[in-house]
């Protein structure tokens, strides 16, 4: 990987100013959050226009997706910090060797996800997640096609991966515009139906989903072949000393992973004992809440970058005030979008939903979940900084407890015990993200985790990659 090719990059994140590199960093990558917003708005907009209550159909299969992925989350957030690292300290021949083993394990481990998934996909929802009868069906059709979003998804990650560490944050969002552009044009075609092509409904969603996500990764792909041809992406040989750091850092990512997956599902089916109605009006409230805090939430993920070049580059102190500089600033700007959203909750919500009780519920849902976001944003920031760090297990933690304990825990408690409402449950939501998102400001104000994960060679000595012995 040629040095010139991202000096320009490494020295604004390791001495320039912290808050323009994070904008700079942080934009595409919000940008990319709210693309992925738009896929999901998209679909539920149509979805809505075909029938009211099949726009909760692929909220049912976000929950399965987040388990399924756990593994690529794993081996990007590994990669991510070792990459990162490895830039900041100029080991750039390193980098790009770690670059095609990652790509090698993802498309891998897609592959083999994909497939499982096909295997035990009705056997998942008819026992565990079990969506309301109205939409059992429809709910099968949708994640039987979204399981081939699996490969691409890994392949997507990969090499997104790989540019957001050595600081190119652009090129992934300027795909994924593309890619939403042609979703959000087929989608009321194969939704809806146009001319002789019959409407498909959830169907149709998911097959435009995949092709657009497919045209958006091969254009990656492509652009970064053009752009940066020093970066030698290729199936490679795995050795076992990458693949046991890969391991030891991703570990604790794929167990959050899971464990999120898992919970979600625990929760989603929790929400589902409380009726259609109340299943709608979550996922009304969810994709509402969701656009108000995606222009943030890529903000912090720019942190897991600086971190880690700093860490490498041997910044430590910059690296804590990075962390904290961005806490102090996000979590100023996500209260601001908390409070417009909770005042224009109403005209978010009918943007979506039609029918009286659904909008009425919905309402309820905002109402208490939107004034927790700011302390979710914090819990955000504690995973990107785990991430750029490579020390993810106290993130990891404090999810399990915010999501097992208290959301699962508790709710499934109440529910087998005295009963269970609808504002119960989103009370208990939003009493997590204060308990994480607390935790997880004072980890990144007090925590050790400012020690590099790679092996720098001493300071004086040429930065060419160190052969393992």
């Amino acid at each position: 990987m040629s040095s010139l090719a991202i000096e320009r990059y490494r020295e604004s994140i390791v001495s320039g100013s912290i808050l323009i590199t994070m904008i700079r960093l942080g934009t595409p990558l919000m940008i990319a959050d709210l693309i992925g917003l738009i896929y999901m708005v998209t679909d539920a907009y149509w979805l809505s226009r075909f029938s009211q209550y099949v726009l909760s159909v692929p909220g049912q299969w976000f929950p399965m997706f987040f388990i399924l992925i756990s593994f690529l989350m794993g081996i990007s957030a590994a990669n991510l910090a070792l990459v990162s690292q490895y830039v900041g300290a100029k080991l750039y021949d390193k980098a790009s060797e770690v670059s095609s083993k990652m790509f090698t394990l993802c498309l891998s481990t897609s592959v083999t996800l994909a497939l499982v998934f096909h295997i035990v996909k009705r056997y998942a929802y008819f026992y565990i997640i079990r969506p309301p009868p109205e939409i059992f069906d429809e709910v099968l059709d949708y994640v039987s096609i979204m399981a081939l979003d699996l490969v691409i998804f890994g392949i997507g990650m990969a090499i997104g991966t790989i540019l957001q560490a050595i600081g190119d944050t652009k090129t992934p969002a300027t795909t994924m515009s593309i890619g939403a552009l042609v979703n959000a044009i087929l989608d009321p075609i194969f939704i809806v139906g146009l001319g002789p092509l019959p409407a498909m409904g959830v169907r149709g969603a998911a097959i435009a989903t995949v092709i657009s996500r497919s045209l958006g990764t091969g254009l990656l792909y492509y652009i970064m072949r053009r752009k940066y041809p020093d970066i030698k992406i290729k199936l490679t040989y795995i050795d076992r000393e990458w693949l046991l750091l890969t391991i030891k850092v991703g570990i604790p990512i794929t167990m959050l992973t899971i464990s999120d997956g898992f919970a979600f599902t625990f929760q989603q089916a929790l929400v589902n004992t409380l009726g259609v109605v109340v299943v709608t009006a979550a996922a009304v409230g969810f994709i509402t809440i969701n656009i108000a805090n995606a222009v943030l939430r890529g903000f912090t993920m720019s942190i897991s970058i600086m971190v880690g070049q700093n860490l490498g580059a041997g910044n430590t102190d910059r690296a804590r005030k990075i962390a904290l500089t961005a806490a102090h600033i996000l979590f100023l700007a996500v209260l601001m979008g908390s409070i417009f959203v909770y005042f224009t909750r109403r005209y978010m919500i009918a943007v979506f939903a039609n029918e009286p009780e659904v909008i009425i519920e919905a309402e309820k849902f905002v109402s208490v979940i939107v004034w927790s976001f700011p302390l979710t944003m914090l819990s955000f920031l504690g995973m990107s900084v785990g991430r750029g760090s490579g020390h993810n297990e106290i993130p990891t933690i404090l999810n399990i407890v915010k999501f097992w304990v208290i959301r699962v825990g508790v709710g499934w408690a109440l529910a087998l015990t005295v009963g269970l409402n609808a504002i119960t449950m989103w009370i208990l939501i939003a009493f997590s993200e204060i308990i994480g998102g607390t935790a997880s400001y004072i980890w990144i104000r007090y925590g050790n985790w400012i020690k590099p994960i790679i092996r720098v060679p001493p300071q004086g000595l040429p930065t060419k990659t160190i052969p393992s012995p």
